[in-house]
């Protein structure tokens, strides 16, 4: 048996110092970040449900999942509005002969910013109510510029709602007008003030 010629060196005992009790911030920070995990994968939970099509169980692959799945629905929507678009063209095709003219109304300058309405349809909805019916091309504070005009004409909007795709925006709008006015003459209106 051989015995080491070096020296054993012995580490110093710890001191074992008592447990510092944490603050009531310090607890309450421990919790909500515990509750806000908890809704994060909650989350993730339910973003895993509805995307069809998950590899991997791992947060970054239902993320990428769930990207490639947006992708794919917006490509659907592209296609089916396009395969809308045809059989608007074919039906006016079949009624008319000759295939609907879009017109596109000249642009108009809000605040150094312009909107472009590609389609303006209004229609009597019956007593003195009268559907208005404007797509234009979707630019940041469209909507805003919209109801500037709309103030500027003193219209009586009842009810409004939008739909936002393809770059497009479509304002639907039901107003009530106290005169007797036809659809025609608000339309002539709405383009005049368009226009200048």
């Amino acid at each position: 048996m051989v015995h080491s010629l070096l020296p054993t060196t012995r580490t110093p005992p710890k001191i074992r110092t008592p447990p510092k009790i944490p603050s009531s911030a310090a607890v309450r920070n421990v919790a909500m970040e515990k509750i806000r995990r908890k809704k994060l994968n909650d989350r993730f939970y339910a973003l895993r449900s509805v995307v069809p099509n998950i590899t991997k169980m791992d947060k970054a692959s239902i993320i990428k999942d769930a990207i490639v799945c947006i992708q794919e629905l917006q490509e659907e929507e592209k296609r089916l509005l396009a395969e809308v678009h045809d059989m608007e063209m074919e039906t006016e095709l079949k009624d008319t002969g000759f295939p609907k003219k879009r017109r596109t109304l000249p642009c108009f300058a809000l605040r150094s910013h312009s909107i472009e309405i590609t389609e303006l349809r209004v229609h009597e909805a019956g007593g003195r109510t009268i559907g208005l019916s404007i797509t234009c091309v979707k630019k940041r504070d469209a909507m805003r510029k919209l109801f500037e005009l709309f103030e500027r004409l003193d219209l009586k909007i009842t009810t409004a709602s939008f739909i936002s795709f393809s770059g497009s925006l479509v304002l639907t709008l039901f107003i009530e007008e106290d005169d007797i006015t036809n659809a025609k003459t608000i339309q002539e209106r709405i383009e005049k003030a368009i226009a200048g």
